[in-house]
């Protein structure tokens, strides 16, 4: 197809999309979070919901679980799959358990379960499998108002010169819903305890229109040896 025609066709296909997102929505909290490994929230798609992003894709199943991976982790030589389960659902808070398993192929160090977010763990010449296994709760504290709290326990499993460990992790987040479409979140949390992995601390937008969301957002790393700083960005649409 010539760009004559290539062009008027996708300005069509631009504008259809824009009208459909026109369609007025309620405010809604994050389903998907933002910041990789730690974060996460108490809230589930609905049954055979589907979420595909540039962070996650993920299906809702019988409106109790939720089964997903990070694509673009395959691409950094990281297997991944993860899940998600409802525990909890009333009118104002949600729970739910979540588990994930990721291996680390040998050269996947340079994108530690993101892509935007490099870490000092080196798998240049070993394997390394990540479990982590938690919980969070979604509390709407107001209609405007939510509350995310999530505890981790990550197993990291040896397979060369790492040491088989477990590392506690805790984070909150508190999401205002500024408007109908627009939302921003401050981000804490806590890795490692007695040990100080590290601390973190951010802060994040979130724009979302009928199936369109992106989030942007950036985070501190505070580590004993020093602080690092990152852009996180995910877009993605709710099909």
């Amino acid at each position: 197809m010539s760009s004559s025609r290539f062009l008027p066709l996708l300005l069509a296909l631009f504008v259809a999309g824009i009208a459909q997102a026109q369609a007025p929505t309620e405010p809604t909290p994050a389903l998907t979070p933002l910041y990789p490994l730690w974060e996460n929230t108490g809230l589930l798609l609905p049954h055979r919901g589907l979420y595909v992003g540039s962070s996650q894709a993920e299906l809702g199943l019988f409106d109790v679980a939720q089964v997903g991976v990070h694509p673009l982790f395959f691409v950094f030589r990281t297997l991944n799959a993860h899940a998600k389960v409802r525990l909890l659902a009333d009118e104002r808070l949600s729970v739910a358990a979540h588990a994930e398993v990721l291996v680390f192929l040998p050269g996947a160090g340079e994108a530690f379960v993101s892509s935007n977010y490099v870490s000092r763990l080196d798998t240049s010449d070993s394997l390394l499998t990540v479990i982590p296994v938690g919980a969070t709760a979604s509390y709407a504290l107001t209609p405007w108002l939510y509350l995310h709290g999530t505890a981790t326990v990550m197993g990291m499993l040896d397979h060369g010169p790492f040491e088989n460990r477990a590392v506690l992790g805790t984070t909150g987040v508190a999401e205002v819903l500024a408007l109908q479409h627009h939302s921003v979140s401050l981000h804490l949390g806590e890795a490692g305890f007695w040990n100080h992995d590290f601390a973190s601390l951010g802060g994040s937008y979130r724009y979302r229109r009928s199936w369109f969301e992106l989030k942007l957002g950036y985070f501190y790393r505070f580590m004993q040896d020093g602080r690092q700083g990152s852009p996180l960005l995910a877009l993605g649409a709710y099909l």
